[in-house]
C-alpha cells in the first residue's frame, strides 16, 4: 500500500542521532545555520555579486532560506529569510508560525536583467495527522539586490488579484481526513516538495518556472508570476514528489517538460499504474506520452543522449507499492518507445527511487546510468549502488555493496553525484546516505569506496554539490545536513576542499545536474570534419595553394583536438587547440614543383578528447586532394569539401 508522507518524515526525523564509531578524518569547513536540519534540500551555488566566489543557497525544515558567502577565507551566513513571511502575504485561510523546505533551490537570471534570482518551493506534509506539521505551500522567487549589505526580495510582489507576482501558492486539494486517505482539502495550501526547473519553454526569451505540486497540478509560470498560457495541467489522482526535467526531445529548439507521477494515464486505471509525462511548452502532450510504468514514480527523471543517436533519452527509477516492479529502472527514447534493453531490474534491491545520474564513469566514451537503492524512510532498506551501460547491461563490477559509518544507515534515496574530485582522471561517485554521518565516495573503475575522507558531525539527508566555489581552479564538495552540539541539533553546511581540477566540468555535479535543475546531461562534444578535402590551384599562379577547412564541435562543452599527418608539402594552422563550437583550419600546400593534374596528397587524422576520454567522431581521417591546372575555365566552385 502507499506510504503516507508523514510516516516518511517522522522516521527520517529520528535518524542520525547516534555518534559514529569511526574517528573523523579531514574535518570539513562547517557553517552553522539555525536550529533546524537540512533535509532533502540539495544546496545550490552561484556567484551573485561577481567577486569570483560562488555563494551557497540552502533551505531548512523550518522554512528558512539561507545564503552563505565567503569573506577572505571565512564562509558565513550573509542573508536568511523565513519564507513563511512571504507565503502568507497571499493571505492563506490558516496561518502558521513557520514553514518547511524540502525542495532544492534553483538559481537563474529569469528575466535576463543581469541579476540572479532564487526559486524555492515550500510547504508542509499534507499527509501528517499532526496539524503542527502542516504549512501553506507554494513557490517563491527572490531577486538579488546587492551585497553591501546582502539583500534579496521578491522579484515582483503579488498583485491584489493574484494573477501575477509572488508568492504563487498551490491549491488546497488534499490533506484530510485520515480515514479518507488524506484525499480532501484541509485548509492549507498544498506544498511543493519536488524541485522546480527553469528554462525557456515557450521561446519568449525569458525563463519559465516549472514544477509539480502535491496538489496534483503541473505548473508553468513566467518570471513575473503570470501563468504560461494553457497551464497548469491537472495530474489525476496523485503526484508531487518527482522533480521535472527539461530537454528538447523533438529538436524543435524548445525544451519539453518530463515528470513522473503517482497517477494513471486515465482515471479508470489503478493509481499504481503510474505514468511518466512529457509535455510541450504550450501544454500539449508530446506524441508517444504518457508512458505507463505500473509502479508509482518517486524518482525524478534525467535526460541525455545515452545511445549517441542525437536525441535525448529519458531515464528514471521507480518507487514502491507494486510487488515485482519496485526495483526497475526505465529508459525511453524521445518518442516514448523503450530504449532497447530497458527497463532493467536492479538485482537484490527492494526499492529503487533515487534520481539517476548520467555520465561516463569508466572512461569508455559512453554514458553510464548510476542509481542508488533504498527508500527515503527506512535507513537499512538497501546497500547497493548500481550502474548500467547504455544497452542495459550492468557496468563491470556493479552493483557495489556499500557499508556505512552508522551501522545500518545504508539507504541511498538521493541522487548520486559524478566528479573527479581527486584529480586522477577517473570519475568518483559521491553518495549522500539516509542519515549517515558523511559522504560515501566510490571509485567505479577500481570498485573501491572511501568512508573516511568526507565525515561529518551529524547526519546527511541530501545530495552534495561539487563545484569550484572559491575560484581557485579546484573543486569543492558542499552539502547541507545536521550538526550535533552536545546533543543539540542544528542545521549546517559542510565544505571540503578537493584536489581535482574544475576543468573539465564534472559530468553530473549535483542533483538534477545544474542550478537550473533541468536534469539534462549536455550533449557530449562530437567531432565533425570533412572526410575529403578538394583544393583547386591555377597552374603558374603562385607557389602555394590554400583552403580553409572547418573543424566543428557538434555537441556542448569544450573538446581538445590535434591534427596529425605525414604530407611533407602541407602546413596546417593551427595544428591543435580547444573548440566549443567551431574553428577554421588553414591548409597551405606547396605547389611550385607540380605539373597540371590530379594529386592525392595523403590523409589527415584529427583526434579530439574531453577530459581524458575520446569524443564521438574521434579519430577522424580526411583525404586531401589537389588539382593543378586551368581552374578558371573548367572548375566551379574553386574549393569544395565533402563531409
Amino acid at each position: 500500500m502507499k506510504k503516507p508522507l508523514w510516516g516518511i518524515a517522522a522516521l527520517i526525523i529520528a535518524l542520525a542521532i547516534i555518534n559514529p564509531s569511526a574517528s573523523m578524518a579531514a574535518d570539513p569547513i562547517k557553517v552553522i545555520l539555525g536550529n533546524a536540519r537540512v533535509m532533502e534540500s540539495s544546496v545550490a551555488v552561484a556567484d551573485f555579486n561577481g567577486d569570483g566566489h560562488k555563494e551557497i543557497v540552502v533551505g531548512d525544515i523550518k522554512g528558512v532560506l539561507y545564503v552563505i558567502s565567503r569573506t577572505g577565507s571565512t564562509w558565513s551566513v550573509v542573508w536568511s529569510r523565513q519564507t513563511n513571511l512571504d507565503i502568507e502575504a497571499a493571505n492563506p485561510r490558516i496561518r502558521t508560525p513557520d514553514n518547511n523546505i524540502r525542495s532544492s533551490p534553483v538559481i537563474a537570471d529569469l528575466d535576463k536583467d543581469g541579476h540572479l534570482e532564487i526559486v524555492i518551493g515550500v510547504g508542509g506534509d499534507v499527509h501528517s495527522p499532526n496539524r503542527n506539521e502542516r504549512w501553506n505551500g507554494g513557490i517563491l522567487v527572490y531577486r538579488y539586490n546587492g551585497s553591501n549589505p546582502w539583500g534579496f526580495s521578491l522579484i515582483q510582489p503579488r498583485s491584489p488579484d493574484g494573477t501575477s507576482g509572488w508568492p504563487q501558492p498551490c491549491k488546497d486539494e488534499v490533506g484530510w481526513p485520515p480515514e479518507k486517505g488524506y484525499s480532501d482539502p484541509d485548509g492549507y495550501w498544498d506544498g511543493v516538495w519536488a524541485t522546480p526547473a527553469v528554462g525557456d519553454i515557450d521561446g519568449d526569451g525569458d525563463l519559465e518556472i516549472v514544477y509539480l505540486g502535491i496538489d496534483r497540478f503541473l505548473y508553468a509560470w513566467h518570471h513575473d508570476g503570470r501563468l504560461v498560457s494553457g497551464w497548469p495541467i491537472e495530474i489525476p489522482v496523485d503526484g508531487g514528489l518527482s522533480s521535472p526535467a527539461l530537454g528538447d526531445l523533438d529538436l524543435d529548439g524548445l525544451p519539453e517538460i518530463v515528470v513522473g507521477t503517482m497517477s494513471p494515464a486515465s482515471l479508470s486505471q489503478s493509481w499504481k499504474e503510474a505514468t511518466l509525462w512529457a509535455v510541450k511548452g504550450d501544454a500539449t502532450i508530446v506524441p508517444g506520452f504518457p508512458v505507463r510504468t505500473e509502479q508509482i514514480l518517486l524518482s525524478s527523471p534525467a535526460s541525455g543522449d545515452i545511445d549517441g543517436d542525437g536525441y535525448l533519452e529519458i531515464v528514471i527509477a521507480s518507487g514502491y507499492g507494486t510487488p515485482g516492479r519496485q526495483n526497475l529502472v526505465y529508459a525511453w527514447n524521445h518518442d516514448g518507445t523503450p530504449v532497447p534493453g530497458w527497463p532493467v531490474e536492479a538485482p537484490g534491491a527492494s526499492v529503487v527511487m533515487a534520481p539517476p545520474a548520467l555520465g561516463d564513469i569508466d572512461n569508455d566514451g559512453e554514458i553510464e546510468i548510476v542509481v542508488g537503492c533504498g527508500n527515503g524512510y527506512q535507513a537499512d532498506s538497501c546497500d547497493k549502488l548500481y550502474a548500467w551501460n547504455p544497452d542495459g547491461t550492468l557496468v563491470n563490477g556493479f552493483p557495489i555493496v556499500l557499508p556505512s559509518r552508522m551501522n545500518s544507515y545504508t539507504s541511498m534515496p538521493y541522487s548520486p553525484v559524478l566528479a573527479d574530485i581527486d584529480g586522477d582522471g577517473e570519475v568518483e561517485i559521491l553518495m549522500g546516505r539516509l542519515g549517515d554521518w558523511g559522504i560515501t565516495v566510490v571509485n567505479p573503475i577500481q570498485g573501491t569506496y572511501d568512508l573516511s575522507s568526507h565525515q561529518t558531525p551529524g547526519g546527511l539527508l541530501a545530495s552534495p554539490v561539487v563545484d569550484d566555489i572559491d575560484g581557485d581552479g579546484f573543486l569543492e564538495t558542499v552539502i547541507g545536513g545536521i550538526d550535533y552540539n552536545h546533543g543539540n541539533e542544528r542545521g549546517a553546511v559542510y565544505i571540503w576542499n578537493e584536489v581535482g581540477s574544475a576543468n573539465p566540468s564534472p559530468p553530473w555535479p549535483m542533483f538534477h545536474h545544474n542550478v537550473r535543475r533541468t536534469g539534462r546531461l549536455p550533449l557530449p562534444p562530437r567531432l565533425e570534419f570533412p572526410s575529403e578535402i578538394f583544393v583547386f590551384h591555377q597552374y603558374n599562379s603562385g607557389k602555394t595553394a590554400e583552403t580553409v577547412a572547418i573543424l566543428k564541435n557538434r555537441g556542448e562543452g569544450q573538446m581538445d583536438w590535434s591534427i596529425d599527418h605525414t604530407i611533407s608539402r602541407l602546413t596546417v594552422t593551427p595544428s591543435s587547440g580547444t573548440v566549443s563550437t567551431q574553428t577554421p583550419l588553414r591548409l597551405t600546400i606547396t605547389t611550385e614543383d607540380l605539373m597540371p593534374g590530379w594529386y592525392t596528397l595523403g590523409s589527415l587524422t584529427i583526434t579530439a578528447s574531453a577530459g581524458r576520454s575520446p569524443v564521438q567522431g574521434s579519430p577522424k581521417t580526411s583525404s586531401l586532394n589537389l588539382f593543378v591546372g586551368d581552374v578558371h575555365r573548367v572548375y566551379l566552385p574553386l574549393i569544395t569539401q565533402r563531409n
